[in-house]
């Protein structure tokens, strides 16, 4: 048997002015995600661990329609969970942010989960006409009812019966019985509830939950002698049930003393082969007047925004966020791109001659043809508008590419009308070619600018040029929960990670000013899926990556994938915010392994230090002659 803990943080922190100089300091930005229900699991129901790198896992949507253009963040406070007739059931209180929620007032907010992984809101459950807190629950098998109490903002204690967490009956003021959790061992909570859960479902939680481990290696003896090359891997378990296999630098001289005309048992020693990847990686100086964007942070300071790598005939390719300059490096070898020295292939200028700025450049290969996506900004960041450049020969010869030409409905009119387009990635499927954008409605009301929410598109293309939508732009995604609303309501940087059908697109939420409150998360589809059906997207409710997920590395956000071409393993290339005595020092490149975990979903968390133990590095194989 183990046990859950329910609860929620204080969210009471801000980001102060000293640190983010041109941010107002305004209360309750941290409630966006420290108010949603948080779990954490334990064996002895004293000591818990929490999930999630103690962040939330079910956030309530936002309400789009709900009094402004933005719509209005909701939050959840008081999460209590229980077991019920036919599941798990969780009770709280709605909120805008750090404030009432009029459109709830006096209801607990019902949720249902059949696995303690997604959750399903029910409805309202109305308990009284004035404010409430800590609603609670708990179910009588022998009745098939429900008892709910909470408490009023006087201070009162309220019983009541349901029968489906739908209405209840037989109100009365009445003393507490049901006890919500004691506070425990997690740091920052405000408990709700403890229940006991079984093994299967603790492992389950953990599997979903908990960044995996490695726990073990094994190494295949053999019963035959293979050609050195041919020595077997390293096969890396996990905690969570997924394993990983990793090459081996295996002794020569171990292997040279096999006389394979003498049997016997014969050991080979070898050394498991990790590949180290710096936070922050050393960027090589930006070329020599080079100008930046006020607001963007170019490269020649070694800060680097929005990094993309590909491989191309032999060759990886990095650009970036340069800028009022396309900037790329080019080196033979992955580790070396970083470092390769950085050229200008294309400077963008307006109509009067002067530099335009440019956002977030990805170069793809389509047709074997290169072009690089990029956003083209000539004003303040509500001009900028997606455009693509084409390279007519060599990507690494400025004079290949040719001026960029701004991406246009099959009307033939700019992608954006009364808004901008921006982080445009391309991507094919089964022969059809896609590019997915971050889309933002920019309102003028009275002559004030309100901006929208920045939500995902996503159309098809003519593949001979991309710049030319042949469909209607679709919505697969806007930002509804709190970890992608905090501070800034946004979804931006869609990429591209593939493994056979499955299509998972990683996309930036939340705080672009604030740049430690960036997160990543994951939209989903399958291959043979008619992708611009925005039902088939599945968006999953809580982050893959935020500040939490390694110490040390805030605000992980918009990135790109890359074969490892030693291993085959994917790897996500991304920016993160480094501090310095507590002082962000602005975003810089990482890169990490991604691994696939037992439920077939990618971990963004796999550290050196999680991925292969120590202890575990130095392995042998036994080669048996007989």
């Amino acid at each position: 048997m183990a046990y859950l803990l329910s609860y929620m943080k204080k969210g009471e922190g801000i980001y102060p002015p000293d640190l983010y100089p041109q941010q107002k300091a305004q209360p309750g930005y941290l409630c966006d995600l420290d108010h949603s229900m948080h779990l954490a699991v334990s064996d002895d129901g004293r000591h818990f661990t929490p999930l999630k790198n103690n962040t939330g896992i079910l956030f309530p949507e936002c309400d789009l329609t709900d009094g402004v253009i933005k719509g209005t963040t909701k939050t959840l406070i008081d999460p209590f969970l229980l077991r019920g007739l036919d599941g798990f059931y969780v009770l709280g209180v709605r909120r805008n942010q750090n404030a009432p929620d009029p459109l709830s007032t006096g209801c607990a907010a019902v949720y249902c989960s059949p696995d303690l992984v997604e959750y399903s809101f029910l409805g309202f459950l109305k308990l009284s006409d004035e404010e409430i807190r800590r609603p609670r629950a708990s179910y009588d098998s022998a009745s098939g009812t429900y008892c709910v109490e909470w408490e009023t903002e006087g201070g009162q204690t309220f019983r009541a019966e349901s029968g489906k967490l739908k209405e209840v009956f037989r109100t009365q003021e009445a003393e507490r019985t049901i006890a919500s959790a004691e506070a425990f061992d997690v740091s920052g909570a405000i408990p709700g509830s403890v229940i006991e859960i079984t093994d299967e479902e603790c492992s389950r939680l953990k599997s979903w939950f908990l960044p995996p481990e490695n726990t073990a290696v094994r190494v295949d003896d053999l019963d035959y002698l293979p050609d050195f090359d041919d020595l077997p891997a390293a096969e890396c378990l996990y905690s969570d049930g997924s394993v990983h296999y990793k090459p081996v630098d295996w002794n020569i001289d171990d292997y040279s003393a096999i006389d394979p005309g003498v049997p016997g048992t014969y050991t080979v020693r070898g050394r498991i082969r990790m590949r180290h990847w710096p936070f922050p990686i050393e960027l090589s100086p930006g070329p020599s007047g080079s100008q930046g964007v006020p607001g963007l942070e170019g490269s020649v300071s070694g800060h680097m925004s929005d990094p993309c790598v590909i491989e191309y005939k032999g060759r990886y390719y990095l650009s970036s966020s340069g800028g009022n300059d396309i900037i790329i490096r080019a080196a033979d070898r992955l580790e070396d791109v970083f470092s390769a020295p950085a050229k200008i292939v294309y400077t963008v200028r307006g109509e009067s001659g002067g530099r335009v700025g440019t956002w977030a450049a990805e170069i793809h290969i389509i047709n074997d043809v290169p072009y690089i996506f990029t956003g083209i900004c000539p004003g303040e960041w509500t001009t900028v508008q997606a455009a693509v450049l084409r390279c007519s020969g060599d990507i690494e010869d400025p004079g290949a590419w040719e001026a960029p030409v701004l991406c246009v409905k099959p009307n033939g009119r700019i992608l954006t009308e009364g808004g901008i387009s921006l982080d445009m990635t391309e991507f094919e499927v089964n022969g059809v070619h896609y590019v997915m954008w971050s889309d933002r409605k920019i309102h003028d009301i009275e002559g004030k600018l309100y901006p929208a929410p920045a939500d995902v598109y996503i159309a098809i293309i003519d593949p001979d040029r991309p710049w030319q939508l042949i469909s209607e732009p679709q919505c697969v995604l806007r930002p509804i929960y709190g970890w992608d609303r905090c501070q800034t309501e946004v979804e931006e940087g869609p990429y591209l990670l593939r493994r056979g059908d499955d299509l998972f697109v990683c996309v930036s939420g939340s705080s672009t000013g604030m740049a430690d409150l960036y997160t990543l998360g994951f939209l989903r589809a399958k291959a043979g899926d008619d992708l611009m059906d925005p039902s088939v997207w599945k968006w999953y409710p809580w982050p893959f990556m935020t500040k939490e997920s390694v110490p040390g590395m805030y605000g992980p956000g918009h990135n790109s994938f890359i074969r490892d071409p030693e291993t085959g393993d994917d790897l996500i290339v991304f920016h993160a915010v480094p501090h310095k005595d507590g002082v962000p020092q602005g975003r810089h490149v990482a890169v990490r392994r991604v691994h696939w975990n037992i439920n077939g979903l990618p971990d963004l968390e796999m550290t050196e230090e999680r991925d292969l133990r120590d202890e575990f590095r130095d392995v042998e194989c036994k080669v048996v002659i007989s």
